[in-house]
């Protein structure tokens, strides 16, 4: 009796976690699209999102080992059926099993491409907070999010709420969004952009969420209800809410992506339910669109950018450039698509490394989060410091930074959920049985799920949107289990009962060892889970809490101690670091013209020594790398010749590093002329100067060229190059500093006139930046 009982508060308590679970991912889902930062509330946009998604995914994995110890107790001495598991028979002709086969390929590349990262530190945590979605951290949090839905959302009630956080975020967001292009946002400060970013924090995430959310929303109007007209109100004008938040995005791509998601809909429903009821979504999603084109009429400030931004879909494959700059349409993206596929046949890397790794890397990709640091080395040209981070598409962002490996395991899983959607339509058509739920989670989740991966054919998915892209994948999944369970043959139950005879049935006795070694794994698992929330999440946050508090106090040693302290408190936070040490930098200059040579150099060593400990984590983080140049550079501008060897070896650093930026080729060059390496200073200009066809003039590198031509005693090929110098750029820095060295040549040589000249034109402020 009294096992009997205990049994059945096992089992409840079984049941309650799984409700705990699955309640923790909806609460997820529904929180990463909608909050930030509100009122300042951190220093960070999207870091809300990223403490939710680690926290809940977080208390999702400890719930999920703790259940697994009591099934382990729970299942101990009871009779079941006794057979071999295998992986072949286990996953069979069920595409959906394949697709959880191959995430679980491409999850353990991810794992694999972390370990063989240049940086694992920065693969695991990632590096500039504003990339989200792409190291370790994560992608096993989204990870978890799709495991929870495709495992444990097995009944339609589960799928049916995942539709509606999907519709009712979706909704809340393009309402946003529409008051932020029409002027109102007192909670987070984006009025008056002329691409609304509503709660995303960029235009591509909040288009991306409204490709998923509008045909979501147009299928709940075959939910089964007494009060079927008000549902076809409300859902036709939340479809016109969200139709609006779409066109003031201004997204090409969220605009492509959703006439695919729609017409996926109709396509799905049209084997699935009579002409009638697809008429009926059709009428509303009409009505929709001319509520969306009312709203969209009003007089804005912003005007009308999503008119002429669809307009410009049709230029996007005709627009002709030399220019290889990095710009925005398809153009651009081109662009970088052509440099990931050099990449994927070179495999470069910022450091070396041993030839093994060099062997693994078109397996395993260059690691998560690390082509910022890789694309400098393989993209084309850029006239600005275009920093990229994303492939600008999907599959690609895998293949790099995951490798092939990866590429097999994600093309398996998204393969096989297109699988897996036609094998629903097939069984249902073959059954002949569709309940409405299922109708409703069917057109709610996959057309989503399909204008979604079009998407991302373009787009830049961060975790706010890709929660909701991962939570599909699991969707397709758990649907498609759930058809197969209550929509089968009379040939397949008579199987199942043949099959039934033949297992032999045993009793499980107790295995105390496993029972102990479950318990171990769970607690290891807590325990990872809690400390890496405390000392990464939390302490990050209370930094940037911190900083939000102080930031824009009145009194400016208070902002000072405020930007002190959040960068003590983490500094391991680019943004936070290299902010303060610029401030450390300008106020050191100004000591210094002052005469306070002593509390000059506190200053700058002071920032300085920030910059070099946030070295010792990530030495490749171009804003860190560009302030440690500078700060030897003023160094030596000071006197302190002591740093020459330094400032040598960091430009060199630079250079190399960066050779697809002239511009840090050109200020390379004049460092390195500066400590007499003249020859590497020439062959850096010359690299800066061979792109001006395709990026702009590099006056800089015309002006260290001419003045280590200059100082090898090459007069006139000094001369020369120091002219052109003064003309590709006139009133930029390199033109006036050759003006300078041209001053001082002509002055020696006695050409006095010529000399006062250049000396004038030398003097002149600083006029254009390059």
């Amino acid at each position: 009796m009294q096992s009997t009982k205990s049994h059945k508060q096992i089992s409840a308590l079984i049941d309650l976690l799984d409700k705990v679970i699955i309640g923790l991912t909806l609460a997820a889902l529904a929180a990463l699209p909608l909050i930030f930062s509100y009122f300042d509330f951190s220093a960070i946009f999207n870091e809300p999102k990223v403490l939710t998604l680690h926290l809940l995914s977080g208390l999702i994995l400890i719930c999920w080992s703790w259940q697994i110890v009591l099934q382990r107790i729970s299942s101990q001495g009871i009779t079941k059926p006794e057979f071999d598991w295998d992986l072949f028979n286990w996953a069979g002709r069920n595409p959906a099993r394949w697709a959880l086969l191959g995430a679980a390929l491409w999850f353990f590349s991810i794992i694999a491409s972390t370990i063989l990262s240049p940086l694992p530190i920065i693969s695991f945590f990632g590096g500039d907070e504003g990339r989200t979605g792409y190291n370790l951290y994560n992608n096993l949090s989204l990870m978890v999010i799709f495991a929870s839905i495709a495992v444990r959302f097995r009944t339609n009630r589960s799928l049916e709420l995942l539709a509606y956080t999907l519709v009712i975020t979706g909704t809340i967001a393009a309402a946003y969004g529409i008051l932020q292009h029409f002027g109102w946002d007192p909670i987070g400060g984006n009025e008056g952009r002329r691409r609304a970013i509503s709660s995303f924090g960029n235009t591509l995430n909040f288009g991306a969420y409204m490709v998923m959310s509008i045909p979501a929303t147009l299928a709940i109007i075959y939910k089964q209800t007494n009060r079927k007209w008000t549902y076809i109100v409300l859902v036709t004008v939340a479809v016109g809410l969200q139709i609006t938040g779409l066109w003031f995005t201004g997204g090409r791509g969220p605009f492509v992506a959703t006439a695919v998601s729609i017409i996926s809909f109709f396509l799905i429903a049209l084997p699935l339910i009579t002409p009638r009821e697809i008429f009926k979504a059709f009428a509303v999603l009409i009505v929709s669109t001319v509520i969306a084109a009312v709203i969209i009429a009003i007089p804005s400030e912003q005007g009308d950018i999503g008119l002429e931004r669809a307009i410009s879909i049709s230029n996007q494959f005709s627009s002709e450039t030399t220019s290889t700059d990095i710009e925005g349409g398809l153009v651009g993206r081109f662009n970088i698509w052509g440099s990931m596929m050099k990449q994927a046949t070179q495999w470069k890397v910022p450091i070396e490394e041993p030839a093994a790794n060099t062997i693994l890397r078109p397996i395993f990709g260059i690691g998560p989060d690390m082509l910022v640091y890789v694309y400098p080395l393989i993209g084309q040209p850029q006239s600005r410091l275009a920093l990229v981070d994303h492939a600008h598409n999907y599959p690609l962002q895998v293949m790099i930074e995951h490798g092939f490996l990866g590429l097999l395991g994600f093309l398996t899983m998204v393969g096989f959920l297109i699988a897996s959607i036609l094998m629903i339509i097939i069984k249902i058509r073959a059954s002949g049985k569709l309940s409405n739920a299922h109708l409703l989670i069917i057109l709610a989740l996959m057309p989503a799920m399909i204008g979604k991966m079009i998407e991302m054919q373009t787009g830049v998915g961060r975790i706010s949107d890709l929660s909701m892209n991962f939570a599909l994948f699991g969707g397709t999944i758990a649907m498609y289990e759930i058809i197969s369970h209550r929509i089968v043959t009379q040939q397949s139950e008579k199987r199942v009962r043949n099959s039934s005879e033949n297992i032999s049935q045993k009793t499980i006795s107790p295995n105390h060892f496993v029972l102990i070694s479950w318990v171990g794994i769970s607690s290891l698992i807590t325990l990872i889970v809690i400390s890496l929330f405390v000392s990464w999440d939390l302490r990050r946050f209370t930094a940037s809490r911190s900083l939000a508090l102080g930031w824009d106090d009145p009194v400016q040693t208070e902002r000072a101690d405020a930007w002190a302290d959040a960068q003590k408190r983490a500094p391991e936070r680019e943004s936070f670091t290299f902010t303060l040490f610029e401030t450390y930098l300008k106020v050191s200059k100004e000591q210094f013209e002052k005469g306070n040579t002593e509390e000059a150099l506190r200053l700058l060593s002071a920032g300085r020594d920030m910059l070099l400990e946030y070295e010792k984590r990530d030495p490749f983080e171009l804003d860190i790398q560009i302030g440690l140049s500078k700060s030897v550079s003023t160094l030596m501008e000071w006197g302190y010749l002591n740093y020459a060897q330094e400032l040598k070896d960091r430009s060199i650093k630079l250079a190399e590093n960066n050779p697809a930026y002239p511009s840090i080729l050109g200020t390379a060059a004049t460092a390195l002329t500066s400590v007499n390496e003249h020859e590497l200073a020439i062959k850096y200009a010359d690299a800066a100067i061979a792109t001006e066809s395709t990026t702009k003039n590099w006056s800089k590198a015309w002006y260290a060229k001419g003045r280590a031509l200059y100082e090898l005693q090459r007069e006139q090929e000094a001369i020369d190059t120091l002219i052109t110098a003064t003309e590709k750029q006139p009133g930029s820095e390199g033109s006036l500093l050759a003006h300078q060295v041209l001053a001082q040549i002509y002055g020696q040589s006695g050409q006095s006139e010529l000399a006062e000249r250049h000396k004038i034109e030398g003097a002149k402020e600083i006029k254009v930046v390059e």
